[in-house]
């Protein structure tokens, strides 16, 4: 699921199985640092999520970012992902906020969120890679 992730809304950095061994190896070893979500229809494998939570001083508490979050196209529109949100936004993980990033191109992507309460920050994300 995570390369049909990266298909469907292509990163500028692809994807490939050694970052997601290590990922995987990552957040099994030291699960402080996140976590990987499974997210089923009954018995049935739906999608996932990657969930990584860091501490902000601006909002004074912790902030679960949602690094990855991917439902099959079958199962979208049945209310798995907006379940899913909702029910970090109500529960554990000890946040003050939830964060996610979308493709500026991913409008579809951008409308749902707007309707679950996500909003733009005024600031950019910048990135360096080292």
């Amino acid at each position: 699921m995570i390369h049909e992730l990266y298909r469907e809304d292509p990163s500028t950095k692809p994807i490939s199985d050694k970052k997601i061994s290590k990922t995987l190896t990552e957040l099994r070893n030291r699960p402080e640092r996140g976590q990987i979500i499974v997210l089923e229809d009954g018995k049935t494998l739906v999608g996932y999520s990657i969930l990584i939570p860091y501490w902000s001083n601006e909002y004074g508490g912790n902030i679960l970012h949602v690094d990855e979050l991917y439902v099959k196209p079958d199962y979208r529109g049945r209310g798995v992902a907006t379940s899913f949100l909702k029910q970090l936004a109500r529960t554990e993980h000890d946040a003050v906020a939830l964060q996610l990033e979308v493709t500026p191109s991913n409008t579809r992507a951008m409308n749902y969120y707007h309707k679950l309460g996500f909003r733009k920050t005024k600031n950019s994300h910048l990135i360096r890679t080292i």
